[in-house]
């Protein structure tokens, strides 16, 4: 029974294999260059949202790429187009204060 069950794999194997050897059948595979020709070029977008306010999660990443350091604590200060997200962060036991202005995303910190 295991001799006819091999032998039956080896012939569905051999079939399989005389489909793939006539290259008439293949699928043409389109070139990678061909499928990003009409694609257009990302573009760099500010990080405020539709209603144009950064969120803190983005604030937060604003200011983890400008300074290096743990944070500590976030908060929303200022009113009206002074508004800023406040957060406290720490680098070697030192600890600072960095700004994300909240309609912008303008960073400011110690300098």
């Amino acid at each position: 029974m295991k001799r006819i069950f091999t032998g039956v794999l080896g012939a569905v194997w051999l079939i399989g294999l005389a489909g793939l050897v006539d290259a008439q059948q293949l699928p043409i595979q389109p070139n990678q260059n061909d499928l990003n020709r009409n694609v257009p070029a990302p573009q760099i977008q500010n990080p405020a949202q539709a209603n144009g306010k950064i969120t803190e999660r983005q604030a937060v990443n604003l200011a983890k790429q400008r300074f290096a350091g743990n944070i500590l604590r976030i908060s929303l200060v200022g009113e009206g187009e002074n508004q800023r997200y406040q957060i406290r962060m720490e680098n070697e036991g030192k600890v600072f204060t960095v700004f994300v202005h909240v309609a912008t995303g303008r960073v400011s910190g110690p300098g």
